[in-house]
């Protein structure tokens, strides 16, 4: 009966186990690269999409690790200005698998949310964007994603010309930012025209943008500030705007499309009238300008060029090349609804597609869960069979035990009785020896107070002598040239010699003991130097009136030293 209710009891715990092993399907090499690619994602966007896109398609991921696929794709693809369009349905995976209470489901909703722009879903983008900040209001560390948000809501707000809305969350976004990069780029969304009526915060705001840009050392953003500045229309301050689309120019890296700044540039010096200089940009502009729109407007402005150089020949074909652009513009807008139609229907299949592979993992898991049930059941079986048996034969060991450890119990009372008598002699002992300690070590303390008081007499009977006296004052001699210099007569060395030898008698002694090599004149150089006397007033001491006599005899004293030891 106890065995039944022991088996009973472990099948949840059997069953639990089993559920996570047959779950637990991490692709060790799919978890690496998805590793390798955030590592890339910051700091080269290009490998990490291309270490994604080369991920197996029968690669077969966890539902976490499909999220993570999901985000990291989505973040390469942004970084890299490539369409989110393949994203759809991975970020889809991502918001079913994080909670609101994850940062994760912030970066996917806001991925989310750029997809539908995209696809002119603005309403969507709104609601995606919105939920989004929501979420990262719970995660103030995470900055960089709230600010993200706060761009991208802006954008929307601005483009649905909401400009009061747009105004605030640009404001919001201000907030956020840290670097001088970011500073730069939330000025610029917050000068646009119809955010602010007073001019003068409007081009006040273009100036501090580009001040930050500048301090950013980006070239991209301090070209897009000063081609920001560039947009005044005045004419009394036409001259200024030249100037900043010229330095925009300059500050956009060779690896940017100069298309724009090419027909900024162009439209300027059409203003001035100068046409030929507006000629030659326009010109350039439409090199390698894909986008319709633009080359539509820069075809515009160079047939009224043309008009007003009475060139109406020219003028012609390029209106007719205008035309042609307008024209095709309609049916290249129908062509995209179609692409985003086929697109959804793309989406739908890949979804049913997914849904089914899911069936089945589920079905097989199944199987293998029941397989793995009926195998532990009878493991664990013969483990509790043999189980009882070696708890009989451990009973009988126990009681054999038992009596032997009563009987060592009776040696070891013995054993501590006399081990209580030793420790008492001991601390006895103890005690008399830290006794003898004491003694020493307040006898040794004693000895060196003495000699610190010796040698503090010491050196003050010597500075109560003439000849210490007389090398004091020399020492303080404030002459331009050292050969002015006065030096210790023969005389007075002589003295100098005879009062250190008897006052530093002990000291000689011992260092002649140990240092026999040691001539007279290197031990009052040592003594000297013991008193604290200077390197200067040592060699004066010895007449000499510069130092390099003194430091040979230094080094011949360190060779005597060393040829001792």
């Amino acid at each position: 009966m106890r065995n039944a209710i022991q088996r009973l009891a472990l099948l949840p715990i059997v069953t639990h186990f089993l559920l996570l092993a047959a779950c637990h399907r991490t692709d060790r090499q799919a978890e690496a690269l998805l590793n390798n690619a955030d590592s890339l994602l910051t700091v080269n966007p290009d490998s990490a999409l291309h270490l994604l896109e080369a991920l197996p398609a029968t690669a077969e991921l966890t539902h976490r690790e499909s999220a993570r696929y999901a985000l990291l794709l989505a973040q390469a693809t942004d970084k890299c200005e490539k369409p989110l369009f393949p994203c759809d349905s991975l970020l889809d995976i991502a918001l079913d698998y994080y909670d609101n209470d994850e940062k994760e489901r912030a970066v996917a909703l806001l991925y989310k949310g750029r997809l539908e722009v995209e696809m002119a879903q603005s309403e969507r983008a709104v609601d995606f964007l919105l939920e989004g900040l929501n979420v990262i209001e719970k995660y103030p560390e995470d900055a960089e994603t709230k600010r993200h948000l706060l761009s991208s809501l802006g954008n929307e707000y601005y483009d649905a010309r909401l400009y009061e809305k747009a105004g605030k969350a640009y404001q919001e976004l201000l907030k956020c930012c840290f670097t001088d990069k970011d500073k730069s780029i939330a000025l610029y969304s917050l000068s646009q025209n119809f955010l602010t009526s007073n001019k003068d915060s409007l081009i006040a705001l273009k100036y501090k943008s580009l001040e930050y840009a500048k301090k950013s050392k980006d070239s991209a953003v301090i070209a897009i500030a000063a081609l920001n500045l560039s947009f005044e229309s005045s004419e009394e301050e036409i001259d200024s705007s030249l100037h900043y689309a010229q330095l925009a120019l300059k500050w956009l890296p060779k690896n940017k499309e100069r298309n724009n700044y090419y027909a900024n540039l162009g439209d300027i010096w059409f203003r001035k009238e100068e046409n030929d200089s507006a000629t030659y940009y326009l010109n350039k502009s439409l090199e390698n300008n894909e986008n319709k729109n633009e080359r539509a407007a820069t075809l515009l402005s160079l047939a009224d060029i043309k008009e007003k150089q009475k060139d109406y020949q020219a003028t012609t074909e390029l209106l007719y090349q205008f035309i042609e652009i307008a024209a095709s513009t309609y049916f290249s807008e129908q062509s995209t609804k179609i692409q985003q139609l086929l697109h959804q229907y793309d989406i739908k299949k890949k979804i049913d597609q997914e849904q089914k592979r899911s069936k089945n993992s589920l079905e097989n898991a199944i199987r293998v869960f029941i397989f793995l049930c009926l195998a532990l059941i009878v493991f664990f079986q013969y483990r509790i069979n043999k189980r009882d048996k070696q708890r009989t034969i451990n009973e009988q060991k126990l009681a054999q035990a038992q009596e032997k450890y009563n009987n060592l119990q009776y040696s070891i009372n013995e054993s501590q009785r006399i081990i209580a008598l030793l420790q008492k002699e001991q601390s006895d002992f103890s005690q008399e020896a830290e006794k003898y300690r004491q003694e020493i070590t307040e006898r040794e303390t004693a000895i060196e107070k003495l000699k610190t008081e010796k040698e503090g007499l010491r050196t003050w009977l010597f500075k109560q002598s003439n000849i210490y006296q007389i090398i004091e004052r020399l020492s303080k001699q404030k002459v331009t040239s050292k050969k002015k210099l006065t030096v210790l007569t023969n005389h007075e060395q002589k003295v100098l010699k005879e009062v250190v030898m008897e006052l530093y008698a002990d000291y000689i002694s011992d260092t002649k003991t140990q240092y026999p090599l040691l001539t007279d004149e290197d031990l009052l150089c040592l003594c000297l130097e013991k008193v604290g006397f200077s390197n200067q007033t040592i060699a004066l001491c010895f007449g000499n009136t510069d130092t390099h006599a003194l430091a040979q005899r230094k080094y011949r004293i360190k060779a005597r030293m060393n040829e001792r030891k």
